[in-house]
């Protein structure tokens, strides 16, 4: 079946689906709608990862380095065996590879390990991890507001242009962001599931213990779990048990992520003391292609997210303000705070911005959904509400790229260097598609010639 086909066979599912979705809503049966809500995750984030080839950014460095850590899951390597000489800095060229954290490259490698060295392999977890996060937003959607919401939020979290990209490797990030963005919604849904005073010593350690894990997906943007914890359950009467706790969170963050970080500085001193510093690149450097204005990152949250979004973002916090809801506020925070930190960043990278997007998910199907009394105060949220969900969904339509022509001009080289029969540890020089030829076979290969010596 050729690719057309196969984008039309998709959309007539996604249609399908969405009615189904909309006919459990209307009627009540909201277990219905969500089961059907994640059958429509997997066809979308499986239908994009079936493309047969490595993404540029950063899908085939990933993967290479999860292949070689089949054989050694404690040493990240990019060249494997380097005969060139390489400088330690340079991330998609050295030999110790840290230049991302080893839980999301650990989740590839086990993949691989099972279902052998091919695209699809590579992406299963991401798929996974991108299905579980559905579900933590639809539980957030019920604990935070109804069992509706819920649905409508997962909904858009299922569908959303961006986040199918990164599952599906077609996007810079790619498995790593999906990991990251699913141990983040883990930690603050763990948050969430306990009311306000009943949030005990042992739920701040398992808090602390999921954003290490978050921490060891995509360093320190994960911290935003402690944020929100110390946000939601701060109470004025407990101000400084709550602190101590929330310390103590800190801790056990610290606990998860220590092991690795003092590993890396006692076996990889050179490579871990870049990494130290190279952690907080993005708010001092800027790498070419990724540079913008102060408000670049305004620009992509309303490309994303639809700018109706901006409003129903101010409504949310005069309402928390207004009302003392500790819900909006929540999720008021948790949306401002990454936009805030990564706005003043030297590095602009939109995808920064999908650790806010269950938050936004389940604002605007907030307001979408919001008790009557809401409705006649601010007639205007219900419409935006709706006007961001158009937005949403056809900006993930288009998002999906169905009927692009870029997988067969992919697929022309991809095959040519999947049927090649190279000898087993030689070397290649003058290949220009280095990463992916060592990912299928195992060679040194360079996109240079040889250097004389």
């Amino acid at each position: 079946m050729s690719y057309h086909y196969q984008s039309i066979l998709c959309i007539i599912l996604i249609v399908i689906c969405v009615t189904f979705i909309s006919k459990f809503i209307q009627s009540k049966e909201f277990n219905k709608a969500l089961l059907t809500v994640i059958v429509l995750t997997f066809i979308l984030k499986s239908f994009c990862a079936l493309d047969s080839f490595l993404h540029e950014w950063d899908e085939r460095y990933h993967a290479l380095v999860a292949k070689h850590l089949i054989q050694h899951p404690l040493t990240p390597t990019l060249y494997e065996n380097p005969v060139e000489p390489y400088d330690h800095k340079n991330w998609v060229a050295n030999h110790i590879w840290l230049s991302k954290p080893p839980l999301p490259l650990w989740f590839m490698s086990a993949s691989i390990a099972t279902f052998g060295t091919h695209e699809f392999a590579v992406r299963l977890p991401a798929i996974i991890f991108s299905l579980l996060s559905v579900l933590l937003t639809y539980r957030m959607g019920v604990i935070l507001f109804s069992q509706k919401a819920g649905v409508i939020a997962a909904l858009l979290h299922s569908i959303h242009g961006v986040l199918t990209d990164l599952a599906s490797g077609r996007l810079s990030s790619d498995g790593v962001e999906t990991t990251f963005l699913f141990f983040v919604s883990l930690g603050i849904f763990w948050v969430l599931r306990k009311p306000i005073g009943q949030f005990k010593l042992l739920d701040y350690i398992i808090t602390g213990m999921i954003t290490g894990l978050a921490f060891m997906s995509k360093w320190q943007p994960s911290l935003l779990v402690l944020i929100v914890l110390f946000i939601y359950h701060f109470d004025k009467k407990h101000f400084w048990k709550h602190s101590l706790y929330c310390t103590l969170s800190l801790f056990a963050t610290m606990i998860v992520v220590l092991p690795w970080a003092l590993y890396c500085f006692a076996k990889f001193p050179t490579e871990a003391e870049w990494m130290a510093e190279a952690i907080f690149h993005p708010m001092t450097i800027i790498i070419p292609g990724n540079d913008g204005t102060w408000y670049s990152y305004l620009t992509d949250f309303g490309n994303f997210f639809g700018y109706p979004t901006y409003v129903l973002g101010i409504i949310s916090i005069y309402l928390a303000i207004k009302d003392y809801n500790r819900k909006l506020l929540t999720l008021a925070i948790w949306i401002a705070v990454p936009l805030m930190i990564f706005s003043a960043a030297e590095i602009k990278r939109g995808t920064y911005l999908m650790i806010s997007a269950p938050a936004i998910f389940l604002l605007v199907a907030y307001f979408a959904t919001a008790v009557v009394v809401y409705w006649k105060k601010y007639p205007i949220s219900k419409w935006l509400a709706y006007v961001s969900i158009i937005s949403m969904v056809v900006y993930s339509i288009e998002r999906l790229y169905l009927f692009s022509n870029r997988k067969p001009r992919h697929l022309e080289w991809s095959d040519e260097l999947k049927n090649r029969n190279p000898v087993p540890s030689s070397v290649i020089y003058d290949e220009p598609h280095a990463i992916e030829l060592m990912f299928y076979h195992d060679v040194t290969a360079y996109p240079f010639s040889k250097k004389e010596n």
